[in-house]
């Protein structure tokens, strides 16, 4: 976790962080009872079970919700002198957003390829990976690619 928005270097879950640099992005399913959490978690809150397996979140998602920040937390710009991310945002606002994908998991991601005025809730949107200038990992939303 160590290059994923907050600098956490130790986690139970810290494949997650692993799997964004990969290119996918992970989350954690129970082997007792089903439940899909995302974000990964070590332990099933519903059965209280430790026995998780990591399975990879994709397709496409329907914006459920979305804004916009005017002022990024300082995390992401710390030092403007250096590439951090979305810092082109750093006076203009920047979309941020929920998709549901159809297995009915949420995911946040920064959706910077698509004007604020142009999004719409329904409209469908893949999360993907995204490894920024500086080395960390985020989660972009973006259209999904033309068929």
């Amino acid at each position: 976790f160590r290059d994923f928005s907050l600098l956490v270097e130790h986690t139970k879950v810290g494949e997650f962080a692993a799997g964004l640099e990969r290119g996918v992005i992970l989350a954690t399913r129970c082997k007792e009872c089903g439940r899909i959490y995302y974000p990964p978690r070590h332990d099933c809150s519903r059965c209280l079970s430790d026995q998780m397996e990591w399975i990879e979140l994709n397709g496409t998602g329907k914006l459920v919700s979305f804004t916009a920040i005017f002022v990024p937390p300082e995390h992401f710009t710390p030092d403007l002198s250096t590439a951090a991310p979305f810092a082109s945002y750093e006076y203009h606002p920047a979309p941020v957003g929920i998709v549901e994908l159809k297995n009915g998991v949420r995911v946040m991601g920064w959706i910077p390829g698509i004007p604020r005025k142009e999004l719409r809730v329904g409209m469908e949107l893949v999360p993907m990976p995204e490894l920024l200038p500086d080395g960390r990992a985020t989660i972009v939303l973006a259209p999904p690619p033309e068929e």
